[in-house]
C-alpha cells in the first residue's frame, strides 16, 4: 500500500514539474512577444532632413572601413551591423556606441576580418554589402539601412541600385566606396528628388571631367545638383536633364544630391 502511494505521489510530482515548465515557457513566450510588439511600436519614422549623415571610407588597402556618422539627433546609443560576402561566405561586423549628452558625431573603425596578437586575417574579395544602424533614445528606436559597393579603380563607379554612376578614370591602386548616405550632409530648403549618394576613398578625391549620372525620383526642369566635399555644400552648374536622368561633369569625389 505504501509502495503504491509513493508511486502515485511521484507521478503527481512529475506532472506538476512538467506542467510548471510548460507554464513558464508559455509565459516567457508571451512576454517576448509583447516586448517585440512594443519595440516595433516604438520604431520611429524619420523624414530625410532629420536622418543622420553616414559615410563609409575604405582604407587604402580596402581591408577596413571608417564609419563616420554626423547630424545625430535624440539618441543615447547607436548599434551598427555591417554585412558583406567574402569568397561566397557571409561575414559581418557588429558593435554599439554609447553617446555622451549632446554628442552629434561619432567615428568607428570596421575591420573586414579578424586580428589576434597583431596578426590579421582579412576577408578577401569583398565587393558589396549592407549597413544597418539603430539609434535608440527615450522616444524610441530609429532604424536605417543602406548598401555599399566597393571597387578598385576602373572606368565607372556605381551604386548597388544603379541609380548613381560616375564615369571617368580612377586609379587602379585605390579603393572607392559608393553608397546612399541615409541622410543629408547639410539642411536644404528645397525638396530632395535625387540622392544623396556618396563616393568615398582614402586616396585622391580629384576626378577631373568625370561624368555623373543620377536617376531622379521626380522629373523636374528646375532641378539643382549639390556637392558636399566634407565641409561645405555647393551647387554644381551646367547640368542636363532628360526625362528623369540628370547628368553633369564633376571634378571631385564626395556626396551628391538633387533638389527641385
Amino acid at each position: 500500500m505504501k509502495k503504491r502511494l509513493t508511486i502515485i505521489l511521484i507521478i503527481i510530482g512529475v506532472f506538476l514539474i512538467v506542467g510548471g515548465i510548460f507554464l513558464i515557457k508559455a509565459r516567457n513566450k508571451d512576454q517576448n512577444t509583447d516586448e517585440s510588439q512594443q519595440d516595433q511600436k516604438k520604431t520611429l519614422e524619420t523624414p530625410l532632413e532629420d536622418r543622420p549623415y553616414v559615410a563609409l571610407i575604405p582604407r587604402a588597402d580596402g581591408k577596413e572601413f571608417t564609419l563616420e556618422i554626423s547630424r545625430i539627433k535624440n539618441a543615447k546609443t547607436i548599434e551598427y551591423e555591417l554585412v558583406y560576402e567574402s569568397q561566397g561566405l557571409s561575414r559581418g561586423v557588429i558593435g554599439s556606441v554609447e553617446l555622451s549628452s549632446g554628442e552629434t558625431e561619432v567615428s568607428r573603425k570596421l575591420l573586414l576580418g579578424t586580428c589576434s596578437r597583431d596578426v590579421c586575417k582579412y576577408d578577401e574579395g569583398v565587393e558589396q554589402g549592407g549597413l544597418t544602424l539603430r539609434f535608440r533614445g527615450t522616444e524610441g528606436t530609429r532604424k536605417f539601412e543602406t548598401s555599399f559597393h566597393l571597387q578598385q579603380g576602373g572606368k565607372e563607379l556605381t551604386s548597388i541600385d544603379n541609380n548613381f554612376k560616375l564615369a571617368g578614370k580612377f586609379a587602379a591602386n585605390s579603393f572607392y566606396l559608393t553608397m546612399p548616405t541615409i541622410g543629408l550632409p547639410e539642411k536644404v530648403d528645397s525638396k530632395v528628388v535625387g540622392g544623396p549618394y556618396g563616393i568615398f576613398t582614402a586616396g585622391s578625391v580629384s576626378v577631373k571631367n568625370s561624368i555623373l549620372t543620377m536617376t531622379l525620383d521626380e522629373t523636374s526642369a528646375e532641378a539643382k545638383l549639390f556637392f558636399f566635399n566634407g565641409q561645405t555644400l555647393t551647387e554644381q552648374k551646367d547640368i542636363e536633364i532628360e526625362e528623369n536622368i540628370l547628368t553633369a561633369t564633376v571634378d571631385s569625389l564626395g556626396a551628391f544630391l538633387v533638389t527641385e
